[in-house]
């Protein structure tokens, strides 16, 4: 099952000739194609995938619907060939103007003459809506976190480094049937949790530290993302009020997620909260974030977000506070919206865990 009849449809709704991809997130997703090489053109009524002799039997395999064309010389000879066969000979034709490389877009130019004319199409939006099989991949992707955090949790010891922790989170996800994490795992400790991005460092974990978990897992493609935050030890005052904060916030955009709020009015909801409890600067980054073959896809929660939330689209809650140097916590769920509320897919606690309390 692959997005083909979506993105023809698309292609009718735009009065496009046809459009090419290049974008190996997408060439999964609307051709169900996993090769590294692969550049696929389709219009209205018919499709093709072209690679070389490598992927020539996983195209077939895979990618229903389409036509497999195995190219001899190079790619833009065998789309002319398309072109010539199929009497295309002009036209409007989208290219992923976010992806494709600008020698590409050079050498299509040069390939073809002054009659073909390309725009730019943004085929993530396409992707948005969950099917059915894709929201039970990403159940079992955070089912997979969530087991993994929850055998990492004993195994934590004050004097271990940031990368021997991230070792373990990882190997337990892939252990449970993940392909590979979901992203670069942030394991930022102490004065590094103030850190969005504090991904695993030689640091030691300490007494008292606080340590920002920011990790998934990969499943059949799709991703999961959460954030859970610990501390090392008891937590001391300004740890509690920062994670009842961050928490009371977090579940108040959780509970604010169904279909048709916007992404500023969600990210507004959580904003506001830390606002006025006199952390609104350094609350610093959007709410949150589409999930599925990309870690990050539309829609998105944030100020200046144009998103429209729909019923099965996927979206992360991940406000945090982080204190320039000092101290920083986050909390992440993945949910999937639906009409009046939303399914949470990640069950990892949220209460602050303090680790040999």
């Amino acid at each position: 099952m692959n997005g083909l009849n979506r993105l023809q449809q698309y292609i009718k709704e735009q009065e496009l000739t046809g459009i090419i991809i290049t974008n190996p997130t997408n060439l999964h997703y609307f051709a169900g194609f996993t090769g590294s090489t692969g550049f696929a053109f389709v219009t209205a009524t018919s499709a093709f995938i072209i690679t070389d002799f490598r992927y020539t039997e996983q195209a077939t395999d895979q990618c229903e619907g389409y036509e497999v064309i195995q190219y001899t010389t190079t790619i833009m000879d065998a789309l002319v060939d398309i072109f010539n066969d199929y009497h295309i000979h002009e036209g409007m034709f989208g290219i992923e103007g976010k992806f494709m490389p600008v020698d590409t877009y050079e050498l299509l130019c040069d390939t073809l003459d002054e009659r073909f004319n390309f725009t730019s199409v943004d085929l993530a939006k396409l992707r948005a809506v969950k099917e059915e099989f894709e929201l039970e991949y990403m159940r079992k992707a955070a089912q997979i976190g969530d087991d993994a955090f929850a055998a990492l949790l004993p195994q934590l010891r004050v004097g271990m480094t940031e990368n021997e922790v991230r070792i373990i989170l990882e190997s337990e996800m892939l252990q449970r049937g993940s392909e590979e994490p979901s992203f670069t795992t942030i394991v930022a400790s102490g004065h590094r949790s103030s850190m969005p991005h504090g991904v695993a460092s030689d640091k030691v974990i300490e007494v008292g530290d606080f340590v920002t978990f920011d990790f998934g897992a990969v499943y059949k493609g799709y991703h999961s993302d959460m954030t859970r935050t610990i501390v090392m030890g008891p937590a001391n005052e300004q740890q509690k009020e920062l994670y009842d904060i961050v928490l009371t916030a977090q579940k108040k955009g959780v509970s604010a997620v169904k279909s048709g709020i916007t992404g500023v009015e969600l990210d507004n909801i959580c904003r506001q909260y830390i606002t006025d409890k006199g952390y609104g600067d350094a609350f610093n980054h959007g709410l949150g974030h589409g999930v599925g073959l990309d870690i990050h896809e539309y829609p998105v929660a944030s100020p200046k977000s144009d998103s429209i939330l729909e019923e099965n689209m996927i979206i992360t809650v991940e406000p945090g506070i982080y204190l320039f140097g000092e101290i920083g916590l986050r909390i992440e769920d993945s949910v999937i919206v639906k009409a009046n509320g939303c399914e949470v897919l990640t069950h990892s606690p949220k209460e602050l865990i303090e680790i040999g309390i």
